[in-house]
Formats: C-alpha cells, sequence, structure tokens
C-alpha cells in the first residue's frame, strides 16, 4: 500500500491533448489547486481554459463491501479516504493507479483524446473473486480555471438523458455555455446535488481563496467482471468519440514515440515526452502554453525553450511553422510577450528580450535545419525589422545608445525576464541596459550577420559584423567589474548595478566570445559558488542584503522573493552553455571532455527532480535555500526544454555546432 498521504497528495499528474487543454490532479486524488481536473477545456485553443469536470467519485461494491477510492479535503477533514486503498502508481507512459479493496484490484488510466476536449477514464478489474459493481459520479465546475465555483440557483444541475445514444447523458448547466457529454456502459442514476467547501490547500497556500462549490447531476453504476475493462468518455466537442481502445492506444503508441531511437539515457526520454506537454502544435497558430496549470502562451518562454521544444527532437516542420507565425507578428520591432487568456484584448508587447530571443532561434534553427530558403524569405526580413527598430528607437524607451548598447525602459516598467511587480511595486527595476540584453544584441547581431552570409549577401553580413564588433567593444568597457570580478547586471550613464545575479551568464554562454577567455572564466567561479544549487540557478547571489532564500506566502511574499534569491531551473542551461563554450574555448580536447562531464554533473539531481512535484516535468523554480523547495507551476516548459536542450547539446556534445 502506498501510505503517506502527503506525499501522494504533493505529486501531480497531467495529461494533455495538444490543443492546450490538459486533464491534471493528484495522486491522492485530493484536489490542492482550483486548476485541477479531469476535464479542464481550451475552448478558444490554446486559450478560453475552463474547468468542466472536476473529478470523478468513484467507489466499488464487492460482495457486501462498499469503497470508495477517492478523497477529497473538506474544512477540517479528508473523507472519503480512497488513498488508503492505493497499491500503485505508475506514468507508463499514461497516469494509471490500482487500489486494492479485499480480493479486488481495480486499475484506472486516464488519458485525452489528440486534438479534442476529450477525456477519456479506463476501468480495468485486474483481479477479483467475482464480479463488482463499479460506481462512478461526476463533479461540475463549468468555470474559468482562474476562478472557483460558488453554489448558484442559476444553474441547472441535473443531466438530459440523450434518447438516441446509450448510457449517454448531458451536462450544461448554464444557457449557451459549454456543454459535457458523458458516457459510460452502465445505468445514470439522477440525483442532482451541490457538495460544498472543497479546500484547495495549494490556492491557501499562495494567499489565495481556497474553497470552491461544486455540483454533481447523479451517478453511473456498472458491472465489472474480472479481466473486463470499461471506459468512461467526458467531452465538450458535441459528439463522443468511437474506437476508445483504439483511441487510448494510439496516445500510448504516440508518447512512446516521441523518443528517439539509440538514446540510453531514460531522463532524456522523459524529458522528450515532458516537452510534448508545451506545444499546442494542433491550435491555430500553433502556440506553446508557458507552463501548466496556469501560465498562457507567452513569447518569451516560448523562444527561450524553443531549441529544446523543438529542435533537439527535430520538429523542424512545427519549428519552422512557430517561427513564420511570430515573423508576422513583427510590429516596430516587438513581439507579443503575452497573448491574452480567453482570446478577447489585445496581445501584450512588453518584453524587450522576446524578439532577442527571435534572432536566436533563427539562427539556431537554420543551423538545425539547413533551411537557407525559409531564412532567405522569412527570417531574415523579420530579424532586420527588428534590429533596424531597436536602432531607431521604439515602444517602451527601447533604443540603441551610441556606444552601440542597447537600452530600455524606465523606472515604470519591467521588460526584461526578471519582470516580477505586485501592485505599483516594481522589485527588480532593471532599466537601462540589462547585462543578458546587451549579450543577446551583440549575438543577434553576429546572428544576422551569419544568415546574410550564409545566403550570399556579403556586404550585409559585413556591415552587421562591424556594428556587433562595436557593441562588443562598448560592452566589455562598460559592463566588467573589475572589482568583484564579474559583470555589472545593469549599467545607466550614472549607474552600475554590481548585484551578481544569473543574467551575466549569457555573456558567456552565447556564440561571439563577448568576453575574454578569462573574464569568462571569472564570471563562472562566481556563479558556481554563489549562484549555482541542485538543479538550479539562483537569481540573486546569498551575500546580497537583498536576498530571499524562501518563496512561499501570499502574491507580495512570492513576488518579492522571485528574482532575489529563489533558484530557476531554467537557467542552467545557461550555466552549462556557458561551462561547455569556456571548456572549448581552452582549445584542448582534454578541457572540453571536462567541461561537459561537469554539465553532466548538474543533472545528477534530475531524477528527483522530476519525480518529486510535477510528475515527468521540472517545476517553475525552488528556493534558494536548502532544501531548495520546488515552487510555482508544478510543469514549467522553459524547465523541462532546457535541461533536454543541455544533456542533449552540451553534455552528450549533439547538435550542429553553435560558433558565429
Amino acid at each position: 500500500m502506498l501510505t503517506d498521504r502527503d506525499a501522494l497528495t504533493a505529486r501531480e499528474w497531467i495529461v494533455g491533448n495538444g490543443l492546450g487543454g490538459y486533464a491534471s490532479g493528484t495522486v491522492s486524488g485530493i484536489a490542492t489547486r482550483r486548476y485541477h481536473g479531469l476535464l479542464v477545456a481550451a475552448l478558444s485553443p490554446p486559450r478560453g481554459r475552463q474547468v468542466l469536470i472536476a473529478h470523478l467519485d468513484e467507489a466499488i461494491t464487492l460482495r457486501y463491501l462498499r469503497a470508495p477510492l477517492s478523497a477529497h479535503a473538506f474544512p477540517g477533514v479528508v473523507q472519503p479516504e480512497g488513498w488508503r486503498h492505493l497499491v500503485t502508481f505508475a506514468l507508463d507512459p499514461l497516469p494509471r493507479w490500482q487500489w486494492r479493496v479485499g480480493e479486488a484490484v481495480l486499475e484506472r488510466t486516464v488519458f485525452m483524446v489528440r486534438g479534442q476536449n476529450t477525456t477519456v477514464v479506463r476501468y480495468t478489474l485486474v483481479d477479483a473473486p467475482g464480479a463488482i459493481a463499479l460506481t462512478v459520479r461526476p463533479f461540475g465546475a463549468f468555470r474559468d480555471f482562474h476562478h472557483h465555483a460558488k453554489q448558484n440557483p442559476d444553474a441547472r444541475i441535473a443531466a438530459v438523458t440523450v434518447s438516441d445514444r446509450p448510457g449517454t447523458v448531458l451536462i450544461q448547466p448554464y444557457e449557451g455555455g459549454a456543454s459535457v457529454l458523458m458516457q459510460a456502459p452502465g445505468v445514470f442514476h439522477a440525483s442532482p446535488d451541490w457538495w460544498r467547501g472543497f479546500q484547495h490547500e495549494a490556492e491557501r497556500a499562495r494567499g489565495l481563496d481556497a474553497e470552491e462549490d461544486l455540483f454533481t447531476p447523479g451517478e453511473y453504476v456498472m458491472a465489472l467482471a474480472p479481466g473486463e475493462s470499461v471506459h468512461v468518455v467526458l467531452t465538450a466537442e458535441g459528439r463522443l468519440p468511437d474506437d476508445l481502445a483504439v483511441l487510448e492506444a494510439r496516445e500510448i503508441a504516440r508518447l512512446r514515440a516521441l523518443v528517439p531511437a539509440g538514446h540510453a539515457d531514460p531522463r532524456v526520454d522523459q524529458l522528450h515526452r515532458a516537452v510534448d506537454l508545451y506545444r499546442a502544435e494542433l491550435a491555430r497558430p500553433p502556440a506553446v502554453l508557458a507552463g501548466y496549470p496556469w501560465f498562457e502562451d507567452w513569447g518569451r518562454d516560448t523562444l527561450i525553450a524553443f531549441t529544446g521544444l523543438y529542435l533537439v527532437p527535430r520538429r523542424l516542420a512545427e519549428a519552422k511553422e512557430l517561427l513564420g507565425a511570430f515573423a508576422k507578428y513583427v510590429d516596430q520591432g516587438m513581439l507579443p510577450n503575452r497573448f491574452p487568456d480567453g482570446g478577447g484584448g489585445h496581445a501584450d508587447d512588453n518584453t524587450v528580450d522576446a524578439p532577442m530571443w527571435f534572432l536566436h532561434a533563427a539562427r539556431r534553427f537554420v543551423q538545425y535545419s539547413g533551411d537557407l530558403d525559409f531564412a532567405r524569405r522569412t527570417l531574415i526580413p523579420a530579424m532586420r525589422a527588428i534590429v533596424e527598430a531597436f536602432r531607431r528607437g521604439t515602444k517602451y524607451n527601447i533604443h540603441q545608445r551610441p556606444d552601440g548598447l542597447v537600452s530600455a525602459g524606465d523606472a515604470s516598467t519591467q521588460l526584461t525576464w526578471m519582470d516580477a511587480r505586485c501592485g505599483d511595486t516594481v522589485f527588480t527595476p532593471r532599466h537601462g541596459c540589462p547585462v543578458e540584453i546587451n549579450a543577446l544584441w551583440y549575438a543577434g547581431l553576429r546572428s544576422i550577420a551569419w544568415l546574410c552570409a550564409e545566403t550570399g549577401d556579403e556586404g550585409a553580413a559585413d556591415r552587421w559584423y562591424r556594428e556587433a564588433d562595436h557593441v562588443r567593444a562598448s560592452f566589455r568597457e562598460r559592463f566588467w567589474n573589475a572589482d568583484g570580478a564579474y559583470l555589472f547586471d545593469v549599467v545607466r550613464d550614472d549607474y552600475r548595478d554590481p548585484a551578481v545575479r544569473p543574467n551575466a551568464l549569457y555573456a558567456v554562454a552565447l556564440p561571439g566570445d563577448l568576453l575574454p577567455l578569462e573574464q569568462c572564466e571569472a564570471v563562472l567561479r562566481r556563479a558556481r559558488d554563489e549562484l549555482l544549487v541542485p538543479m538550479a540557478v539562483r537569481t540573486l547571489s546569498p551575500n546580497d542584503p537583498a536576498y530571499k532564500g524562501r518563496y512561499a506566502g501570499d502574491p507580495w511574499s512570492r513576488d518579492s522573493a522571485y528574482h532575489q534569491g529563489t533558484a530557476w531551473p531554467f537557467l542552467l542551461g545557461a550555466y552549462t552553455a556557458a561551462v561547455v563554450r569556456v571548456g572549448r574555448r581552452r582549445g584542448t580536447p582534454e578541457a572540453e571532455a571536462e567541461a561537459r562531464a561537469e554539465a553532466g554533473r548538474c543533472f545528477e539531481e534530475l531524477a528527483t527532480g522530476l519525480t518529486s512535484y510535477g510528475l515527468g516535468h521540472l517545476p517553475e523554480v525552488v528556493e534558494g535555500d536548502a532544501p531548495h523547495r520546488p515552487g510555482g507551476c508544478f510543469a514549467q516548459a522553459w524547465s523541462d526544454a532546457e535541461a533536454l536542450r543541455a544533456l542533449v547539446e552540451d553534455v552528450a556534445g549533439a547538435g550542429p555546432e553553435d560558433d558565429l
């Protein structure tokens, strides 16, 4: 038996449908988040997500013994306690539970139909002395996934029997709203009611409202013989799928095929499956969900994660489609950072780094694909539009200074990835010339120069290389902190920020030899000594008076620590890329081999990271102080993608060279 309720509840599973919809919960079955749900549909893919069916209550009756298999938290109590019957849980590759009640063993598997807002639950009676009765009761929420449902008299909570489809009922609590068809091979007994006071402990820990009311229209009762399987279907598509066993087998085969042949590292295999969750490739246009359960499709996150999400897995056609879509969005040199959930309003372009990361992603795509025609027709024009707009000056006071460096923003804006704020309080003001922005600017200029040369435009290539040389000279003069043997994090005409932050790593990790080798080595030493923690990199040195080692509490507490010491797994990719680039610059095979070995040691705790919070995924953040507890989203795109990229490119040395 699995007997540690808290450990089972701390581990969260998730499956997706390629549209942005998902099903998710905890191993114990106790919902701890408002975002948990068995059918969370993306009604305007990849956005418009609604928790339609929160969960199914299950119970089995064997002879005269009735045992509930579900578990819920109510004020001061967990009832029922179905987790006590749980004997195994595994991702195989779908989430699979087995419960034992007396002599009966019941198995449950959950999957979503690819390209549909449809969840299918399969129950198999693995072993029993005879037939059992399986009771399944749905609980509906039918609300935006950012909010909680409350009992209200306007909801029509009774299900409607669909006369031409045996075992099918329609659940549609609000006129004109979303509806769910539910089908099961049994008898439906109507008993509409509200259950009140479900407690979501993770929301309470985040300082948010934590209580929800859910309705149930009734329950199905099904007979199940030993060795027999039944499927329960929940769909928001308006029609029921056929051949459920075939659909399940197809999804299992698809997930297993995500792993390229010949890999000997099971962690790499798992990460290939992990990054698939974020690719909403069936949405139009295709998109990337930055993190589950609550993040939307963020431009910056997509482009930082791009190599690990698309290029390392060799999904080059999808990569090309995504870059083509981003190229069309370029406006005054800017790219969208966030598309509004629900499909309404305007996309936010309040980021200086998303366009910079587009330059990086474009270069890497061509290095992986060799597609110079796409570079000539689509990528280079978009890159030129970005670079020229930055040189002229564009929104948010983004402009190139006479010394070639890029300056952005003012005291009221947050334009880099360190963008936490609460109300009018900006926790990490970085207006001026941020170090990683100018490292990306330098690499971006060399990227467009390289692409121009590859496509035969030598005149343009020479121009951009000269521009990059000017930036490099200014960068070395303005950013090097000789007293601290590190890089200033931000410079302005009258100010240089000496905070030791991970942003300096990009000046070492990106191609083009922005810094002399000895300065690169000094940056690495300082980062290794003060920022590196198991499977992540701190956002601020613990020697800084502003350091916060814990990430917890209400929004103010969390946002104030977000970039002031909290560690981020995705930054480990910048660290390992820097380690390997320095090793290669030392000029001997032995130095490069040792660098790759050091990069590999950074992932010694990866297996633990993939099983301690979001199962099969890496979290958004971990605390800066030991024991480095995970926090934020339990599955984050750039965390998983950069781990995959680093293991393949930095540790194994696979993939095309990235020298400019």
